[in-house]
């Protein structure tokens, strides 16, 4: 096994550099669907449902086409992947700006932009993972505060360019900042992932993986909820009266709680000595996320729909910010690229259905209560799951450890 790079320095940095930007460009433009989500309703008098479409496949996709990120940088490496990835999104955001309808949306910038995010997402926690050792727990972290930031820039700047020209020029302007993520890919030295991985597609026996069956099912179900929070509560809120440039805000709120939370999570890298303290922080987090989004329902002032949305925001980066490393101490260092993948995979699969169902909620129920109450309740759900999974995580070390003792005694009785 080859080794391309030196792990904690040097150029390492600079992959991080590549990973925070591609994330800061790719889900700031995805989750800030929600901006568009309104100005598409209303232009092409859609559906909440059939509209909801267009962003669910895009973040869906962002997520969902991990195991296809995954072999391709087995195959060809993260810098290959990252650079396909922003070719791809520019072109369906640039032909999103000639949409005669709905369809055509869903197709552009549902579908297209949506496997190109997907070739972004998961070379940045791949580079950031493999590139840092001591400080992985911090670089991962670091890496996905990118999200949060974008979430923050990417609402704002979404509103000011529909504003100012449309939401037809907004798309052609966020087609061209996307072409920016093939180069976040050429800082990525060639076959980066060497020093980790040898080459190969993916790795089927994980689909077998009690382990993992348990972890994709936990993460499907909290994509559910969290999706529609993203996509749904700007539309909600000025259902009940607020106007827009607040509810707009509120997303703007949410990524700073969020990017704000990913940061803490990185601080997990200071007391390792902790045991096990990803995996409770990620599993707490998933619980008060789905707490945050039932609190919703509440009728309330702004002021504390916006603290909600903090609460909510501060819950999923802490969630997002401890993610890879909850996957990297389940499954180790030398199958996170497959790993991460298929929970990508599962990931993606929640966020499709997750709108769509809040949609059909909200047009046969005349509001988003429902919908809101279901998604908290799936995202408590899938905590519990994760509380499940620890003990058979427990049980199977266990069980290892307990393999390695006999065969260490085998071997001093043959001596």
């Amino acid at each position: 096994m080859k080794k391309f790079h030196r792990q904690d320095g040097g150029w390492a940095w600079m992959v991080l550099f590549s990973a925070f930007l591609g994330r800061v460009i790719s889900m700031g433009m995805s989750l800030s669907f929600g901006v568009y989500y309104v100005e598409l309703k209303s232009y092409y008098g859609a559906s909440a449902s059939v509209t909801s479409w267009v962003g669910s496949l895009n973040t869906g996709l962002l997520f969902g086409a991990g195991p296809i990120a995954s072999a391709l940088i087995n195959k060809f490496g993260c810098r290959f992947t990252m650079m396909l990835g922003g070719f791809i999104s520019s072109a369906g955001l640039i032909t999103s700006y000639f949409a005669v309808n709905i369809a055509h949306i869903i197709i552009s910038f549902g579908i297209v932009t949506g496997f190109g995010f997907g070739l972004i997402y998961t070379p940045c926690i791949v580079t950031s993972g493999t590139y840092f050792n001591k400080w992985r727990y911090l670089s991962t972290a670091i890496a996905c505060t990118g999200g949060g930031l974008g979430i923050i820039l990417f609402s704002l700047f979404v509103d000011a360019t529909i504003e100012a020209y449309g939401w037809r020029g907004s798309m052609l302007i966020n087609g061209g900042l996307a072409l920016n993520l093939v180069l976040c890919g050429v800082i990525i030295p060639p076959r980066s992932t060497d020093a980790v991985v040898e080459s190969h597609i993916l790795d089927i026996a994980l689909l077998r993986n009690k382990k993992m069956l348990i972890f994709a099912v936990s993460m499907l179900l909290w994509n559910i909820g969290v999706i529609v929070v993203f996509f749904s509560a700007t539309d909600y809120l000025e259902d009940r009266g607020l106007p827009h440039d607040k509810a707009v805000f509120l997303l703007t709120s949410i990524g700073i709680a969020n990017t704000v939370g990913r940061l803490l999570a990185g601080l997990t890298c200071f007391v390792q000595h902790w045991k096990n303290i990803n995996f409770w922080l990620y599993t707490a987090s998933t619980m008060i996320v789905g707490v945050a989004t039932m609190l919703f329902n509440i009728d309330t002032s702004y002021a504390l729909y916006t603290f909600f949305g903090c609460l909510f925001g501060l819950s999923f980066g802490l969630l997002l910010g401890s993610q890879a490393n909850v996957i990297i101490d389940l499954f180790g260092i030398l199958k996170l690229n497959d790993s991460f993948g298929y929970s990508m995979f599962a990931s993606g699969i929640g966020i499709i259905i997750g709108p769509s169902i809040a949609g059909a909620l909200r047009d046969f129920t005349h509001n988003y209560r429902v919908s809101f109450f279901c998604a908290g309740f799936v995202c408590v759900l899938s905590a519990l799951l994760m509380v499940v999974l620890f003990f058979v995580d427990k049980r199977e070390k266990m069980r290892e450890g307990t393999s390695v003792e006999v065969l260490a005694t085998d071997g001093s009785q043959k001596t």
